[in-house]
């Protein structure tokens, strides 16, 4: 399985969110970017990534993300289909929410 990339901006978001979390939890949680049905009943719902924390020592470390090139320390239980063709989709934020957008096609 390719990693999965999340662009920098992603990232902070990602990490204010965890420092906040941090100081209502306590340290030893991970965070987590996952597939967010809220209501199957409605067949208007659109499914969104969201944001969950799990502890440290139980995360899937085979989920880590990459940004720019780098392992960060987020990990992503998201469908693997939701990033295909792989290498051509990443974790970005747009209006304050995480998204999939597609990455540019190269020269």
């Amino acid at each position: 399985m390719r990693k999965v990339s999340i662009t920098p901006e992603a990232v902070r978001l990602v990490e204010r969110t965890a420092a906040w979390f941090e100081t209502e939890q306590g340290p030893g949680f991970v965070p987590v970017i996952m597939w967010v049905a809220s209501s199957t009943a409605d067949p208007r719902m659109v499914p969104h990534l969201g944001l969950g924390f799990e502890r440290r020592e139980a995360v899937d470390r085979s989920r880590i993300m990459q940004c720019e090139g780098e392992d960060v320390e987020i990990f992503q239980y998201a469908p693997d289909e939701l990033f295909q063709p792989e290498g051509r989709k990443h974790v970005d934020v747009r209006s304050d929410a995480l998204v999939i957008v597609d990455t540019p096609a190269g020269p």
